[in-house]
């Protein structure tokens, strides 16, 4: 098995056409399937099923994606590991963002990579924090911003703010007239538009109402923001999410947004990143821009964030 039978491997397998990925590489489709064929004797399996549109990856295929992109993304590490030695951070970084961070920090943090990394070339991945944990453990992101540091284990975690969770409303919740704050008793007999069972917006939601002994309606599981604030919007149920997921909406007038007071419903968002692997020069000042990102933020204040 080859680095080149790898990397032909994974064109088709994203191309699902063996004449795409040939034009592609640029290499004749005789030859490319030559090189399939020979990783197929080697590993003994079918690694593609072939019909009229083309193809699609079988079991065995699927498996072995999974672990050519991690090797692939080993070569490239040791590659940078060395030309870093000397010039400047340069290469391609993953980084994770949440959906909600997604809305607020991408663009900062795109901006500032270019002002201080110009050779450093960013790949944004949205995910909620319980997949992008996964994937830097597994070596499929770099670094991630995270809300849930218990999801996956062996990772470095820092915390970076505290950020106070708000009580989405319509923009005609008759509510919102009574009290600028929410409480965890008001949720009672709400119809509440949560994130999946398995989040850790979710499990901060519960175990506050489990505190107070209270039983929430949970009238939709979401993991999409910007369809959970349309649904609110459109007066369907409430959501949980920080200010500024949904700061521009409240501005336009669209939603309610109401911090919960005694006590707040709060969480932390975490840096993570790999505590075994060797850290290049381009992960180590995309990590210092992120922190520098979160900080400029924190201090201007607006997003309902506090020193962790």
């Amino acid at each position: 098995m080859t680095i080149r039978q790898l990397q032909y491997f994974l064109r088709i397998a994203e191309l699902k056409s063996f004449s795409r990925a040939a034009a592609y590489l640029h290499v004749a489709q005789p030859a490319l399937g030559l090189q399939v064929r020979k990783l197929e004797e080697e590993l003994g399996v079918k690694l593609f099923n072939r019909h009229s549109r083309g193809v699609t990856p079988t079991e065995a295929g699927l498996l072995l994606r999974d672990h050519a992109l991690v090797i692939l993304r080993q070569v490239e590490r040791a590659k940078l590991s060395v030309t870093d030695l000397a010039g400047p951070p340069r290469g391609k970084i993953a980084v994770g963002l949440t959906p909600t961070l997604n809305l607020i920090l991408a663009t900062q943090l795109v901006e500032r990579c270019r002002r201080d990394c110009p050779e450093v070339s960013l790949s944004i991945v949205d995910a909620m924090s319980e997949d992008l944990m996964e994937r830097v453990e597994s070596d499929r992101l770099d670094i991630a911003y995270s809300y849930n540091p218990s999801a996956v284990h062996g990772l470095a975690c820092e915390p970076l703010v505290t950020e106070d969770l708000c009580l989405i409303g319509p923009a005609d919740d008759g509510a919102k007239t009574a009290s600028k704050t929410a409480s965890i008793a008001a949720l009672t007999g709400l119809p509440l538009i949560l994130t999946s069972a398995t989040s850790g917006l979710r499990a901060i939601v519960e175990e506050a109402a489990n505190a107070k002994g209270i039983e929430i309606n949970i009238a939709l599981e979401i993991d999409s923001v910007i369809a959970a604030k349309e649904m609110v919007a459109k007066g369907i149920g409430y959501a949980i999410l920080p200010l500024g997921a949904v700061r521009r909406e409240v501005e336009d007038g669209r939603l309610t947004a109401r911090p919960f007071a005694r006590p707040a419903l709060s969480r932390k968002m975490y840096l993570a990143y790999s505590a075994s692997r060797p850290t290049s020069n381009a992960a180590a000042a995309v990590r210092e821009v992120m922190r520098a990102v979160v900080q400029e933020n924190l201090e201007r204040g607006g997003w309902s964030w506090r020193r962790a």
